[in-house]
């Protein structure tokens, strides 16, 4: 018992380490960001959960309706960390073919992470980002409101070489979705993750089911699916962002529970990508309000953009 408190208490402070940093860097998210954006990618410092789910609103289209180049003749090892870079509009070298997020795979889901991460790769590593968590409530099978969420590993900086990519994390069990009601949890460790299965116009059910894995990742930098290493990343529960859009302190649990509703138009748009991305007809088009048609910064074309130094 004397251990799990202290286990507890390590990984409170750790996370008052954390937001304590954040805290005093903030004044540069918004700068960064924009940056972030010139360069052809998502925001990845954190914002407010409005501005977060209609980021991941974005993100889910890009993945499930838009889709991702990967290389044609590599499927396994684009799944598996290989990647192309060459520009998505005219693809050069290795055929590439679009792939998307299979319905299945959305429509059996039991709980979904989307978020943006910065990775680094000179002098020190380390990957840094922030996101939202969205889960189906078991009684009822509906969505829930989003909790904000902040990813980082060790060796967080902004350096020459840096990397930022969106991902989709698939959570297919709610044992695996137990591990996100921590303070916080470590891909790989805590819980397992493998690449998941593509297609295009769908796959087969048996598919889906016969690769069943607790958690499946989809990783793409600026359109094409990217090899990011996510094993050793830690997510944390934004709590105070979730205390303050909520109007009150509000666990993730709770969240993912489907007892807390959020009437904000990004958080319903992120919930009517869910249910299309899910193959929902009645939920194909557009309704009125922030619209992830919009196509993510990494898919406008900017891909031509050298990856960039954050300084």
């Amino acid at each position: 018992m004397s251990s799990k408190i202290t286990q507890t208490k390590a990984w409170t402070q750790g996370k008052k380490g954390f937001d304590k940093a954040w805290d005093a860097l903030d004044k540069l998210g918004a700068p960064v960001n924009r940056l972030s954006n010139k360069l052809g990618s998502e925001a990845f410092w954190p914002m407010t959960l409005d501005k977060e789910s209609e980021k991941s609103a974005r993100i889910l289209r890009s993945f499930c309706k838009d889709g991702v180049y990967i290389d044609e003749n590599n499927h396994e090892n684009n799944a598996t960390g290989g990647i192309n870079r060459a520009d998505n509009n005219t693809p050069r070298g290795k055929a590439k073919v679009l792939q998307k997020i299979p319905t299945g795979v959305i429509r059996q889901a039991k709980g979904i992470a989307i978020f943006t991460a910065m990775r680094t790769g000179l002098w020190f590593s380390g990957a840094g980002g922030s996101g939202v968590l969205i889960a189906r409530a078991p009684e009822t099978g509906q969505w829930s409101a989003p909790s904000g969420i902040l990813l980082h590993t060790a060796g967080l900086g902004f350096l020459a070489g840096a990397d930022i990519y969106d991902c989709v994390m698939v959570i297919n069990t709610y044992e695996a979705l137990e591990a996100f009601t921590k303070v916080r949890v470590t891909l790989g460790s805590e819980v397992s993750v493998a690449a998941g299965p593509v297609g295009i116009g769908g796959v087969l059910e048996s598919e889906v089911h016969k690769r069943r894995a607790p958690i499946w990742t989809y990783v793409k930098s600026r359109g094409l699916y990217a090899g990011a290493q996510i094993d050793g990343t830690i997510l944390i529960e934004r709590n105070d962002e979730n205390e303050r859009f909520y109007g009150r302190k509000v666990s993730v649990k709770e969240i993912m529970s489907g007892h807390v509703r959020a009437e904000d138009s990004s958080v319903r748009m992120l919930t009517h990508t869910l249910y299309s991305a899910q193959g929902d007809k009645p939920f194909d088009q557009t309704p009125s309000g922030p619209s992830p048609s919009d196509l993510a910064p990494g898919d406008l074309g900017n891909s031509n953009i050298a990856h960039g130094a954050l300084v």
